[in-house]
């Protein structure tokens, strides 16, 4: 039975999946990074990285956005995640636009994915983010005001734009 903690050991995994991925390594990080989530199924941090590179670089859109809304349940205060969570609806929003590449289909729409993500950047912003965190998530805010038309405004409720 898989341990709901997180470990020292399932730490050392996640930082071996980034070195894995530095190196380029990709579908050996993601494999190193499912095996600390199949040890500590609650760490946020491995479901993030697997989100995000599941996005990114596999094009597995809807796996990857189920990994990240996952880690936002496991942590849904923390800012990062939140964060990138956004950042990555924003990016399947912009290639379902935009398309250049097969990737994985998702059950929304980019408008839909726009509104998430706005959504998510509010949400990261009222989670008191660090300055430069905080500095992205409104430029971040700015792309997808560009993209939809829909301006926000510094002091925007989180809950407002979903």
């Amino acid at each position: 039975m898989a341990s709901a903690q997180v470990t020292a050991a399932t730490r050392a995994l996640l930082r071996d999946a980034m070195n894995l991925h530095s190196a380029g390594r990709i579908d050996a990080a993601l494999k190193t990074a499912r095996r600390a989530v199949a040890l500590a199924p609650r760490f946020a941090e491995a479901h993030v990285y697997l989100g995000n590179t599941l996005v990114t670089r596999q094009r597995q859109f809807a796996d990857g956005l189920a990994a990240l809304r996952h880690a936002i349940e496991l942590s849904p205060n923390d800012a990062t995640t939140i964060y990138t969570t956004g950042w990555c609806e924003e990016y399947v929003a912009n290639a379902l636009e935009r398309p250049r590449h097969p990737h994985q289909a998702v059950a929304e729409d980019a408008p839909m994915l726009y509104a998430a993500a706005r959504a998510h950047f509010l949400q990261a912003l009222a989670a008191n983010p660090d300055d430069q965190l905080k500095a992205d998530i409104e430029d971040m805010l700015d792309v997808v005001a560009a993209a939809t038309g829909e301006p926000w405004e510094p002091d925007e409720p989180a809950g407002r734009s979903a």
